[in-house]
This record gives structure tokens, C-alpha cells and sequence, in this order.
């Protein structure tokens, strides 16, 4: 998912735009480059030592407020319920819980790096 700017220049720098995205002037260097990039990223994944560790920072740093706290809050800033209607109130506590879980989560995945910091070895997670 996080690749996909990466696609897009790639893909922009391989690919003629006159001809269709499915030709096979355009499908074979597509299907090469993310196959080669796909390869290459999951190599250097599985090579980090701290892989788990780090997803887990990602995921309390990243994915927690994207799915938990920015929807909730961008729902009562469009269409900006009462304040006094259960669903402000709801979402409020959605967003107060969740940043409270992602930050809780931030510090539990950082206490775990530093904990696993010595026992590092490359390819330790497979």
C-alpha cells in the first residue's frame, strides 16, 4: 500500500502512455518491476532483526489513529452533529479512547525495541 507512489514513478518511467495499460509494451515491464520491488522489499523485511517490532510501532503509531480516531472526528467535522446528540458524544469517545490506546501502544513498541535490542540477529523472525 505504501508502495504505490513508488509504482507510480516507476511504472511512469517504464511504460509508454500512448499505448493501453494492458498492452504487453506495458504489462511485462510493470509485472518485472513490481515483481522485482515486491522480491527486494520482502528480502530486506525479512532481513531486519526488528521487523515484528517495528510493525507494531508502525501499527500503534499509524494505522490506530487512520482507523480508529480520523474517521470519527472528520464525521463530526462534516456533518457536525449536535454536541449534545449521542453520536458527537460516541464519537468523542471513540477518538479520546483510541489516541489513549495508539499512544499507550507508541510506548509499549518502543519498550520492546529497546528490551530487544540485544538479542538482534538478522533473520530472526523467520
Amino acid at each position: 500500500m505504501y508502495s504505490q507512489p513508488t509504482f507510480e514513478i516507476l511504472e511512469g518511467k517504464a511504460s509508454d502512455a500512448t499505448m493501453g495499460m494492458f498492452s504487453f509494451r506495458n504489462f511485462l515491464p510493470r509485472l518485472l518491476l513490481r515483481g522485482f520491488y515486491i522480491t527486494l522489499a520482502t528480502l530486506v523485511a525479512a532481513m531486519l532483526p526488528f521487523f515484528a517490532d517495528i510493525s507494531a510501532l508502525i501499527g500503534a503509531f499509524g494505522f490506530t489513529p487512520l482507523d480508529f480516531v480520523l474517521p470519527m472526528l472528520f464525521y463530526n467535522m462534516v456533518f457536525k452533529p449536535s454536541r449534545r446528540s449521542f453520536i458527537f458524544l460516541i464519537n468523542a469517545l471513540i477518538i479520546v479512547v483510541f489516541s489513549i490506546v495508539g499512544l499507550f501502544g507508541c510506548i509499549a513498541a518502543v519498550r520492546q525495541i529497546v528490551l530487544d535490542a540485544r538479542t538482534y540477529r538478522i533473520f530472526a523472525n523467520l
